[in-house]
């Protein structure tokens, strides 16, 4: 063999262990589901490839990418290995924000293929050691290379996406659709390794700075508040649901039977007419946990949220998501006595709500401890097929294995609802096994369940669909609203109970969320008769409830207005 040949041989070799993340990912990677997929992966991981050759000889290159991307591998391999999908944003905060002993729990899980790594590290960096120091690309070709088919690609890539934004989101603006088809574009790096883990590292360390400065900004903030004078067991939970929509809950009238356990279930009561002050998820959970209201939205982050005041007032407190990470919330999960993160990002295919039910069942102590939890789930979110099991799958025909992009158009709407409704479906299943789960403990508990937001689905002329749109519709703001309350609960306060079902019919937003959950737990202003007043006039549990006359909302573009349509 030549020594042009064996340098050839020796280059392949060390290409294939530079790729074996991502030919792993190839195999397990639930959204490489098709050909076409795998191909469009391994091209633009070919490209990532391709561009540091132009600018290192071949001994730096495959030292440099070797340590570059062999030590990002571990994390990579224990996302694609627990998740079935590459390390994400939230995957990676778990490695930043645990302790060393859970991450390496972690990546325990796949300790025989990290014993594996460690082998062809050591064969890896011989190879590359051996390897001579001379140009891999031709300067002239490369260069070539790197000014025409880098930029083709990357158009070609936006063209893509503008259709898909434009189909989506509604957007009649061309620069606001290749703005958008750019950002999608670019998104695309958060799934590809290395670049994944490198991008989100970037992202978790931003977010971790902020979230450290504006705790810091908090650090003197009290609410004044203090719990009922005894050491009575109570128990507090928040559901925070995604993306549902009021209408599609038989419990408040559908049709399909979407709801059918929540129904049947004793102590439930709905609330038909309650809207959100948002339509995304980063606008509208704060104020959820606020008592500032979207009028005052620019004040939202000046105060603490409702699951600190619980703290303040001596309850143990707890967050359990299966959400992505969102930038305004971390501060509040790094509050919390504790905090459980599934480590998935929406985008992923298998991150089921009912991986909560677990560490829900861990959470909720005997005995009399007083508790408030918080668990922000996925629900509804986009794509519907992926936040069910298959048993679920009861309104058919819905999106299915056949699932592309092109299926979101208003011509399948019935799929789409289908698909949507069968969300509904699992999330009753949820609620109702929370609901089980807390009743079997025997203490006076309360369970309160709001979505962010609604959805859209192609219900006008508008065709909008989703959420987050410029428009504000109904539809995107409508959201269910349900309480359960303990046997326990109902017997200590059974005026509060009262309260609940007379005002079953009131016309509210989530402004109400923060005095409702503190006076069901008759948490009450230490010396601030004014404030206590004020959190009875918001609370549904209170027969002093007063409801608002006018229903504001925030738009995507911050403005805070009234829909007509409301």
């Amino acid at each position: 063999m030549s020594a042009k040949t064996a340098t050839i041989v020796r280059s392949a070799v060390l290409f294939l262990i530079l790729l074996f993340p991502n030919l792993y990912a190839c195999c397990v990677a639930s959204d490489l589901s098709s050909a076409g997929k795998v191909i469009a992966y391994l091209l633009v991981v070919g490209i990532g490839l391709l561009i540091p050759m132009l600018f290192l000889r071949r001994r730096v290159y495959f030292i440099v990418a070797g340590v570059l991307t062999l030590f990002c591998a571990p994390i990579e391999i224990a996302s694609l290995y627990l998740n079935h999908s590459p390390a994400t944003t939230t995957f990676v905060g778990l490695f930043y924000n645990t302790n060393w002993q859970e991450a390496i729990g972690i990546l325990g899980a796949v300790w025989p293929i990290l014993i594996g790594l460690i082998g062809i590290w050591t064969i890896y960096f011989i190879i590359a050691c051996r390897q001579p120091n001379e140009w891999m690309i031709h300067r002239k070709t490369g260069l070539w290379v790197a000014g025409i088919g880098l930029p083709v690609l990357f158009i070609g890539a936006i063209l893509f996406f503008s259709r898909y934004a434009r189909s989506i989101y509604n957007l009649q603006s061309s620069k606001e659709v290749v703005s958008l088809a750019r950002e999608l574009t670019l998104m695309k790096f958060y799934k590809i390794f290395p670049y994944n883990i490198y991008l989100n590292s970037f992202r978790v360390a931003a977010e971790h700075r902020e979230m450290v400065q504006a705790q810091k900004a908090l650090d003197s903030f009290r609410f004044g508040l203090t719990a009922r004078p005894d050491s009575m067991p109570e128990l507090y939970i928040l559901v925070i649901g995604e993306a549902a929509r009021s209408e599609h809950f038989s419990l408040n009238g559908y049709a399909r039977p979407t709801t059918p356990r929540l129904v049947q279930r004793p102590n439930v009561i709905s609330y038909p007419h309650v809207y959100s002050q948002a339509g995304t998820t980063e606008q509208s959970v704060p104020h959820m946990l606020s008592r500032i209201p979207v009028t005052r939205h620019e004040q939202v982050f000046t105060e603490k949220s409702l699951p600190e005041a619980f703290q303040e007032a001596g309850y143990e407190t707890t967050w359990l998501t299966n959400q992505s990470r969102i930038l305004c919330m971390e501060r509040v999960k790094a509050t919390m006595d504790y905090c459980f993160e599934t480590g998935k990002d929406m985008s992923e295919t298998n991150n089921y709500d009912a991986l909560l039910l677990e560490p829900l069942r861990q959470t909720v102590k005997d005995g009399a401890s007083k508790q408030f939890i918080v668990l922000h789930t996925m629900g509804s979110h986009w794509r519907y097929d992926t936040r069910y099991t298959a048993d679920f799958d009861q309104f058919t025909p819905s999106l299915g294995d056949d699932f592309r992009l092109t299926m979101i158009s208003p011509t399948n709407r019935q799929r789409l609802v289908n698909a949507y409704d069968n969300t509904i479906l699992y999330t009753d299943w949820f609620l109702d096994s929370v609901c089980s789960l807390v009743a079997q403990k025997h203490k006076p508990a309360v369970i309160m369940y709001m979505s962010d937001h609604g959805e859209n689905l192609y219900d006008d002329e508008r065709n909008l669909v989703l959420h987050g749109n410029y428009s504000a519709s109904r539809w995107l703001f409508h959201v269910p609203l349900v309480v359960w309350y303990s046997d326990e609960y109902a017997a200590l306060f059974p005026k509060k109970i009262a309260q609940l079902q007379a005002h079953a019919d009131c016309r509210d937003n989530s402004s109400m969320l923060f005095a409702s959950m503190a006076d069901a737990a008759g948490l009450r202003y230490i010396n601030d008769t004014a404030s206590d007043a004020q959190m009875r006039t918001r609370s549904i549990f209170s027969s002093e409830y007063c409801a608002p006359d006018t229903l504001f909302v925030l738009t995507a573009e911050g403005e805070c207005v009234v829909p007509d349509e409301f």
